[in-house]
């Protein structure tokens, strides 16, 4: 039966009672530099992961990731640009109605955005709950559903009424005609905890069509939801004087933030995996030049090169190997645990909720990639202490 012996000498160089103080501190030092490398690495990518996620969810499920219009905001139904339907990255679309109005209780004015719904663009209310009072715009009666926040400015409630008033966009229309004001009963109001509750409001299509004087074909423009929203920038080649409206344009600023935030995030990632790999580095190499005389006893009893390399890689891939586990079991705890991690969190920032969003494939990427660079930090040192000839190692002892 064959019985690799490099692999056994490996395993017995990693522990063995034998070994001395040092040498198992060391031993220590180099799986624990490991373990904490890969925790890190976990952490970090997780809260990406968790900004990201949240941002999605809290953020960009409530608005359409890409408008497509034309200058007047008047476009026939029938002009929709077929060809952006070949994108894989379409998620869902719908025509809708949309124009900015003034509403207005009593003596109190704000500005509102005003969205025509009917039973077939309706899809992207799921998250506004509001199942039970959707049915009340489908009536002849003029009804309104409006965000939280912009009740509370407005000081109504729930079987009030409000007027809304259109301005016209063009400055013929505005020198021609008289402002158009009609009055709405709230029969709904929708909390989702996004900017929206401040200004969206949400009336019948075929009364937004009659406040916007449009006819039956017309429409504001079509939007459109992505199944990667950062991808958003790949769409374009659009035909017939259509504009394309980006979510990224329209909320420059938060996403210009949003990029800043992420390549600290990055910065921080790319200087924990230098400083690790470094750390690495130092103690395989200090470990191989330690026992560069048991290489030349090795060479002086016929063991060859190749299997001596195999020796330390042996060495390297099993302190590897449990340094992951470790990091790898500490991150996931931690992050399961969420009661603890908020608990370290407020330790040291008030208020503060951090999300986390953990994906498998990356935490075996991240594991790979340390026992790829464990492997080669210890295979230099290897091949230059076995080129050395075996008499001038031992001449030095």
């Amino acid at each position: 039966m064959y019985k690799p012996i490099y692999i056994f000498i490996g395993l017995r160089y990693l522990w063995n009672s034998h070994l001395p103080i040092f040498k198992k501190i060391i031993t220590i030092f180099s799986i624990s530099s490991i373990s904490l490398g890969i925790f890190s690495m976990i952490m970090t990518v997780s809260v990406i992961n968790g900004c990201q996620y949240s941002f999605k969810k809290n953020f960009l499920s409530f608005i359409p990731h890409l408008i497509i219009t034309n200058k007047n905001q008047k476009i026939n139904k029938l002009n929709f640009p077929k060809n952006i339907l070949q994108s894989e990255n379409i998620e869902k679309f719908s025509d809708f109605i949309n124009s900015k109005v003034i509403i207005k209780n009593k003596n109190i004015i704000n500005i509102a955005d005003m969205i025509g719904i009917d039973s077939n663009n309706c899809e992207f209310l799921n998250n506004y709950n509001i199942k039970n009072v959707l049915p009340t715009l489908f009536l002849e009666k003029k009804n309104i559903i409006i965000g939280k926040e912009l009740a509370k400015n407005l000081h109504v409630n729930i079987n009030d009424t409000i007027s809304l008033i259109y301005l016209p966009t063009h400055k013929k229309e505005l020198f021609e005609k008289s402002f158009k004001t009609k009055t709405f009963k709230i029969t709904g109001i929708f909390s989702t905890n996004n900017e929206i509750d401040y200004y969206q409001i949400l009336i019948n299509k075929n009364h937004a069509l009659n406040f916007l004087h449009y006819s039956k074909n017309l429409v504001t423009g079509w939007r459109i939801w992505l199944k990667d929203p950062f991808s958003s920038s790949k769409i374009k080649n659009l035909k017939n004087d259509l504009i394309l409206l980006d979510w990224k344009t329209e909320k420059g600023e938060f996403f210009k933030m949003m990029k800043v935030e992420n390549y600290m995030m990055l910065f921080f990632l790319i200087l924990i995996l230098l400083i690790v790999i470094c750390n690495v580095i130092i103690i395989f190499t200090i470990n191989v030049i330690d026992k560069k005389n048991i290489i030349a006893i090795f060479q002086s009893q016929g063991l060859s090169n190749k299997k001596i390399a195999l020796i330390f890689i042996i060495l390297a891939l099993s302190t590897s190997i449990i340094g992951s586990i470790i990091g790898t079991t500490m991150s996931v705890i931690l992050i399961m645990q969420k009661k603890i991690l908020d608990f370290i969190i407020h330790l040291f920032f008030s208020n503060v909720k951090i999300p986390i969003n953990i994906q498998l494939h990356q935490i075996f990427l991240i594991n790979i990639v340390f026992i790829f660079f464990s492997i080669i930090s210890i295979i230099y040192p290897t091949c230059y202490i076995i080129k050395r000839t075996t008499y001038k190692v031992l001449s030095d002892e």
